[in-house]
């Protein structure tokens, strides 16, 4: 199998890592799939090669983000301590690639590599601080901050000169109404920090944007630093 782009993976001994690749399947990240939800059962493990998958929390119609991953993640890490269930809804917000293991296969190589339980264990600590963050600054932020870095922590993950989110999208995953991210994403292109035409968004000025944002992003992007693989 192709050396995957996973920095949960590449950062395996390669012994663990060929071990566990072995019970891995390539798949598609669909755009809009939900991969895992509130009181599913955990049954498969997924390990992004590309793409971005949002979390979110809450019920009914007040959904809010609770963190994002991409290749630097997994989803299913709280296998690791035998928590099959999640309390986070899982979406692909940009079309990608992953491998995937059952969770029988993943428990199997957890027995086998302490490395792949040590990163685990981390990557799922490194979850819920996203989370506590997100909850934090859902609560004392504005949306014009909150929007500015939410993008960043995309573009962080995605590296692509141009992403494609909807309005709806964004409304939801920030929990507000949609006309208020119309007019926080409006105020952003009319400073020139975002070309934003169609659900298509470019970044056109990443420290205009960073200084923008609200605080929070620093200890985002500090949290993603320390999850991303380096050549």
């Amino acid at each position: 199998m192709k050396q995957p782009h996973n920095c949960i993976l590449q950062r395996l001994p390669s012994a663990d890592r060929h071990q566990l690749l072995a019970r891995c399947e390539q798949t598609a990240l669909p755009l809009a799939a939900r991969l895992d939800g509130p009181g599913q059962g955990g049954h498969q493990v997924y390990f992004p090669l590309s793409g971005l998958v949002v979390l979110q929390s809450g019920s009914g119609n007040h959904i809010v983000s609770a963190g994002m991953l991409g290749n630097e993640g997994m989803l299913g890490a709280g296998l690791v301590l035998g928590l099959a269930r999640s309390p986070l809804q899982a979406t692909v917000l940009e079309a990608g690639q992953a491998l995937r293991v059952d969770s029988l296969g993943f428990w199997h190589a957890l027995r086998h590599s302490q490395s792949l339980t040590r990163l685990s264990r981390h990557y799922f600590y490194s979850t819920h601080e996203q989370l506590a963050l997100s909850a934090a600054c859902a609560h004392f932020h504005d949306i014009i901050p909150r929007l500015a870095c939410w993008l960043l922590m995309a573009h962080d993950r995605l590296q692509l000169d141009e992403m494609h989110f909807t309005q709806q999208d964004m409304a939801g995953i920030l929990g507000v109404r949609r006309v208020g991210i119309t007019r926080a994403a409006g105020w952003l292109q009319g400073q020139g920090l975002i070309c934003y035409h169609r659900g298509a968004i470019s970044i056109l000025d990443r420290p205009g944007l960073q200084q923008t944002a609200c605080s929070c992003y620093v200890l985002f992007a500090r949290n993603h630093a320390l999850l991303v693989c380096h050549p």
